[in-house]
């Protein structure tokens, strides 16, 4: 289990963070119009993917170790804002609910992407 912890926690506050910014920047710079999407905005959403996948496991396995804090307020939110920001970044490489920004989409939805992130990793170092 430690595999799973550790790898959850520095893909979620060392890479992740990092990818995403690096991704906002490609995506905004490379973008056309009525491009089809690139190798990189296929495979980034798998990765946040990915990260929540890693995530649910380390909470399920704790909660069926019998973990009595991974039920408060404060953590319980950590799971549940984890599956929104890998929806979320579906939506965000493909345009989603920015999608009239044009080139500035990927951007602002990996903005908001990376605000979602950065304030989960808080989130469970305030609580901890």
């Amino acid at each position: 289990m430690d595999i799973v912890t550790t790898s959850h926690r520095i893909l979620g506050e060392m890479i992740l963070p990092l990818l995403i910014v690096i991704a906002a920047i490609w995506f905004t710079v490379s973008w056309k119009p009525n491009a089809p999407a690139s190798t990189a905005a296929r495979l980034f959403p798998i990765l946040v993917d990915l990260q929540a996948t890693l995530g649910i496991i380390y909470f399920v396995s704790l909660i069926v170790a019998g973990d009595p804090d991974i039920l408060t307020f404060p953590l319980l939110l950590h799971p549940v804002i984890g599956l929104l920001a890998a929806g979320f970044a579906h939506m965000a490489v493909k345009g989603g609910p920015f999608r009239s920004l044009g080139r500035w989409a990927a951007l602002a939805g990996l903005a908001v992407l990376l605000v979602m992130v950065l304030g989960n990793v808080l989130l469970v170092r305030a609580a901890a």
